[in-house]
């Protein structure tokens, strides 16, 4: 795998280059020079990609409930992982009801491994190491399903119905969310501690079936 000078990008940078980028990919892989290595490549193909050393690291990061990256993304995912495996994470993720694509990563796994991650739902089973064509192509069919899958759910959801499932809580930290406050502001307006926003916002953003605010924005506004 060619590994090109990987520079310093910070989430924040991610988030405003992902607009021009061709998907936003994860890569969740305890060793770092792997995950570095993985990344760099992507960055240099024009992905925006997030880093994280754990599948507890990507959960924190998924439960803060911030503005997600607009478009399509997929998951990179290593099989053998400390504490909590890649298998562990994807069975959390379904538990969660989130349905994001997972490309699995594997340099020693079994067959029964294999089988079990694909029927759970992975995308695909790579083994390491893997070439650059190889990792791409896998990549590229997990963020056209993920397009897909957001469209068609955009354009068949009944918005009000979900709507309608939110607390009274849920109901207005979607509006605010929907305005452009951030956390410690709504809890400032609504008198609340931004912990208690957060997990608000978190069951809100889960109900309403929004990958990201921008979603969110758009199903609020079919609503009128």
């Amino acid at each position: 795998m060619r590994r090109p000078i990987r520079s310093v990008v910070t989430i924040q940078d991610e988030r405003e280059a992902v607009r021009h980028a061709r998907g936003h990919i994860a890569v969740i892989d305890d060793d770092p020079s792997v995950r570095g290595a993985v990344a760099a490549m992507l960055r240099h193909e024009a992905y925006a990609v997030t880093e994280f050393a754990s599948a507890a690291e990507f959960i924190a990061f998924e439960d803060k409930a911030e503005p997600m990256f607009p478009g399509p993304r997929c998951l990179l995912l290593d099989v053998k992982m400390p504490t909590a495996s890649g298998l562990d994470l994807q069975r959390a993720l379904l538990d969660r009801g989130l349905t994001v694509p997972i490309v699995f990563m594997s340099g020693g796994s079994s067959a029964g491994e294999a089988v079990q991650a694909m029927k759970a739902g992975a995308l695909d089973f790579l083994i390491k190491p893997f070439d650059d064509e190889q990792l791409i192509d896998s990549v590229d069919k997990a963020l056209s399903r993920n397009s897909a899958e957001r469209r068609n759910f955009l354009s068949s959801v009944d918005v009000a119905t979900r709507y309608a499932s939110l607390s009274a809580r849920e109901s207005q930290i979607a509006l605010l969310v929907s305005q452009g406050y951030m956390n410690q502001q709504i809890a400032d307006q609504l008198g609340i501690a931004e912990r208690t926003v957060k997990l608000h916002r978190m069951h809100m953003m889960r109900k309403m079936g929004a990958g990201n605010v921008i979603e969110l924005v758009r199903m609020l506004d079919a609503m009128h």
